[in-house]
């Protein structure tokens, strides 16, 4: 949070949205008492800033009182931009944290705004031993326009390849699902699209708002333009299966025109050629 805290005019803003990320092996003891460590660092955080407003306020009162002008001038207030704190915990399903080690995300804006590739975000790895901290990744290109059309609002993905013109438009299939934002419907118009849960530096297609057990990049699928036919390939830690049948971790499987994708035994995708 203290990282994070952006000046703007007589306000101080701090982030309200905090992603939070374990090892696997750091993770599993606490699997069932998220939601509780989760409402603890909450509470944490309305104090830290009731403290920083409580004592910024105090200390610029008593030095205008000494020099006589009052309240003329107001200490800035630190406020943050949602109306509550978004905390989330998650065990590192892609092997990128050493037991010992968190990853933090976090952005100012508000919950229904998720996607940490969007955004002023701050990002931090607590390292398990005092070593000097990891130099902070470069930035990197945001692509803002969408990649698939959805019947919710369509959401921006990072660094995502540029689009076939020649296919633009035009819908040669159909996927419907329901994840935790509800049910939706997407129109495939591309000849390759990526499927996960997606993130900074993992450009997705198709952004499912998931379990963690999903991957960030889970499966990926493609047409072959001459003939139509479609395939799926499976690039998930914990699975994908068309019509019950798993695909195999780094493997490729023909999609039937009518199916469903079973990502990790958690999210079902009804597929369905045009």
């Amino acid at each position: 949070m203290e990282e994070g805290l952006v000046r703007i005019g007589g306000k101080s803003l701090v982030p309200s949205v905090y992603r939070i990320y374990l090892s696997p092996d750091d993770y599993e003891p606490f699997r069932n008492v998220v939601p509780f460590i989760a409402g603890e660092i909450r509470k944490a955080l309305d104090a830290r800033m009731a403290k920083w407003n409580h004592t910024k306020r105090s200390i610029a009162k008593g030095l205008l009182e000494k020099i006589g002008v009052g309240d003329a001038i107001a200490a800035p207030e630190t406020v943050r931009v949602a109306d509550a704190w978004t905390v989330e915990i998650y065990p590192d399903l892609d092997g990128k944290l050493q037991a010992g080690e968190i990853e933090v995300y976090s952005d100012l804006g508000a919950p229904e705004k998720p996607e940490y590739g969007v955004g002023s975000m701050t990002r931090k790895i607590f390292p398990k031993q005092p070593d000097p901290p990891p130099e902070p990744p470069a930035p990197e290109p945001i692509d803002t326009a969408p990649t698939v059309v959805t019947s919710a609002t369509p959401k921006p993905s990072v660094a995502s390849p540029p689009e076939d013109e020649g296919t633009k438009g035009r819908a040669f299939a159909y996927i419907r699902y329901a994840d935790q934002e509800g049910p939706k419907v997407v129109e495939v118009t591309k000849n390759q699209i990526m499927i996960g849960r997606g993130g900074r530096s993992y450009w997705v297609d198709l952004k499912l708002e998931t379990l963690p057990d999903v991957s960030r990049e889970h499966c990926r699928i493609r047409r072959d333009a001459e003939t139509g036919r479609f395939t799926i390939e499976d690039l998930s830690q914990f699975g994908t299966a068309v019509n019950g049948t798993p695909v195999g971790k780094g493997s490729m499987a023909e999609l039937p025109a009518r199916s469903t994708i079973s990502l990790a035994g958690v999210i079902d995708l009804q597929w369905e050629t045009a």
